[in-house]
C-alpha cells in the first residue's frame, strides 16, 4: 500500500463522517414536534398584539381585470395603526374607476380596519382559540427560508378565518406567508377569493408586505387586487 494511501483514506471517511454529521445536524435543527411549532408560533402571536404599539405604513392598492396589464384602479393611503384604538386611514392619492375603487378597494380597506378593530382582533388571530392546526412533515422553502407548513381550519365561519396554509420560518417561528380563501365570503369582491399574504421581518415582528387577493365571478370574471406596504414605522410596547 502507498505509505499515503492509508492517511488520505483516515482522512476522507473523516470528512465524510463530518459531512455527514453536519448534514444531520442541520436537519434535526429544523424538527419539532408539531405541538412544539404550534405553541411557539401561537406565542409569537399573541405576543405581537401584546407588544406592537403603533405602526404608519404606507399602503398602495392596484385592482387588475382579467389578466390586464394596466389597473382599472389603483389608491395610495398611509395607515395608522395603535393598539388601543385599532387602524385610522388617510388617502394619499387615488385615479382610476370609481366604481372599482368603491367595489374592491373601499372594502379591502374596511376589512383591514375590522381585522385590527379592539374588539374583533382576539377573534382572528392565528391561535388554536380560532384554528385548528395540522403541521406538514415535510415543510417547505419560501423565499430562502427553510418553513414548517400548517394546515388551516377555522374552527368557524368567518370572512377573516381563512381555509389553507401558513409557512412559518423554521427558526424564528415568525410567519413567512399565509395563503388561503374565506371560510365565509364577504361583499369584498363576491365569491370566495384567493388570499396570499406575504411577511417581512421587521424590529422582530412580522408584518405584512405584499398581499394579493384573487376572485372570479361569473358576472365579473377576474379581479385582481395587489397591496404594497412599505415604510413601515414601528414603536413597540416594552411593557410585560
Amino acid at each position: 500500500m502507498n505509505p499515503l494511501e492509508r492517511p488520505l483514506r483516515v482522512l476522507s471517511s473523516t470528512i465524510a463522517i463530518l459531512v455527514s454529521c453536519a448534514i444531520s445536524c442541520c436537519a434535526v435543527s429544523l424538527v419539532e414536534s408539531p405541538d412544539t411549532v404550534i405553541t411557539h408560533v401561537e406565542a409569537l402571536i399573541r405576543a405581537r398584539f401584546e407588544h406592537l404599539a403603533k405602526y404608519v405604513v404606507r399602503e398602495h392598492y392596484a385592482v387588475y381585470r382579467n389578466g390586464a396589464a394596466e389597473t382599472a384602479a389603483q389608491q395610495t393611503v398611509e395607515a395608522t395603526y395603535q393598539k388601543s384604538t385599532g387602524i385610522t386611514y388617510t388617502t394619499v392619492s387615488k385615479a382610476g374607476s370609481s366604481m372599482w375603487l368603491s367595489r374592491a378597494i373601499e372594502p379591502a380597506l374596511e376589512s383591514e380596519r375590522e381585522v385590527n378593530d379592539v374588539t374583533t382582533r382576539h377573534q382572528v388571530m392565528l391561535t388554536a382559540d380560532n384554528y385548528e392546526f395540522k403541521v406538514d412533515p415535510a415543510g417547505d422553502s419560501v423565499n430562502g427560508r427553510d418553513c414548517f407548513v400548517l394546515d388551516l381550519k377555522p374552527r368557524r365561519k368567518s370572512p377573516y378565518l381563512l381555509n389553507g396554509k401558513a409557512w412559518v420560518d423554521a427558526r424564528t417561528y415568525l410567519l413567512v406567508r399565509i395563503r388561503g380563501t374565506q371560510s365565509r365570503s364577504s361583499f369584498l369582491l363576491a365569491g370566495l377569493p384567493l388570499i396570499t399574504r406575504d411577511f417581512a421581518h421587521i424590529r422582530g415582528f412580522a408584518m405584512v408586505v405584499h398581499e394579493e387577493i384573487e376572485a372570479h365571478t361569473f358576472l365579473f370574471g377576474q379581479t385582481v387586487v395587489k397591496i404594497d406596504y412599505d415604510s413601515y414605522d414601528i414603536q413597540r410596547d416594552e411593557r410585560p
